[in-house]
């Protein structure tokens, strides 16, 4: 029976990553609760915001503030557990890929930052505290907020690299299969394979080392700025499935059973 299918090898692929689909399962599950907590508390304090610009006597008033207090912990409690579970996910690519180091450096701090934010709110009491908190937080949530969009193509990038990984093991698994002496249009295929899969690493280097450019920083808050992405990465998976069908044609005509 030979060793290698598109499918078995794909299927191979996520099996690798199952047991780390339990991890990012709880994380994503934590975020979506305390989205939901957002949500709901940030419906009370429009209703009650509505009430006190209505009727703005001081019981109208504090409980706005309240609402707006509990609003304001719960958005940052989801926000780094959101950060939490954007890191789970890179990590469930089980590869060690330096150049998003950076990337998953700042989604750290991230996370550090809102679940400080949300202890911090916890401080305002007055319109004057609550008017302080906004004006300092639109100040300093600015990177925190983009490591999100920057983490997000990390991601992808993790699962890119983890998917090089799997492919390179399972030609050194096919290799000592192969009959020895390598006739040379064999030889020939496991050259152009080998050249293959390095153009891909160079490929995806190049797509991550960009991310840190002038460019790339200048633009990160536009409506563009997933768009090219998208299609580099569709890109360099589709050179992925090409090199799969190279492998499985040494798999399926060179290999011993």
């Amino acid at each position: 029976m030979r060793f290698l299918t598109k499918t078995f090898l794909c299927g191979a692929f996520l099996l690798v990553l199952f047991p780390a689909t339990i991890a990012f399962a709880d994380a994503k599950s934590d975020y979506e609760y305390q989205f939901g907590q957002y949500r709901q508390n940030y419906a009370e304090y429009t209703l009650l915001k509505k009430d006190f610009l209505d009727n703005p006597t001081l019981d109208n008033q504090q409980k706005a503030i309240l609402a707006a207090k509990q609003t304001i912990s719960s958005r940052e409690s989801a926000k780094a557990d959101y950060a939490t579970y954007l890191l789970t996910l890179i990590d469930s690519s089980n590869v060690t890929y330096a150049p998003i180091n950076q990337i998953i450096q700042s989604l750290t701090s991230a996370k550090a930052f809102y679940s400080a934010q949300a202890l911090k709110s916890q401080s305002i009491v007055t319109p004057a505290d609550l008017k302080a908190f906004t004006a300092d937080y639109a100040t300093n949530s600015v990177d925190p907020d983009r490591s999100f969009r920057t983490g997000n193509v990390a991601y992808k990038i993790s699962q890119l690299v983890g998917f090089q990984v799997q492919l390179k093991n399972s030609l050194d698994i096919i290799l000592p299969k192969l009959a020895a002496p390598l006739s040379t249009p064999l030889q020939t295929k496991i050259n152009d394979l080998q050249t293959q899969g390095n153009d891909i690493n160079t490929t995806i280097d190049t797509f991550t080392n960009k991310l840190y450019s002038d460019e790339e920083i200048a633009n990160i808050d536009s409506d563009s700025y997933f768009s090219d992405k998208t299609d580099t990465i569709k890109n360099i998976q589709t050179l992925q499935l090409k090199w799969i069908d190279s492998l499985i044609d040494i798999d399926l005509n060179y290999a011993h059973s």
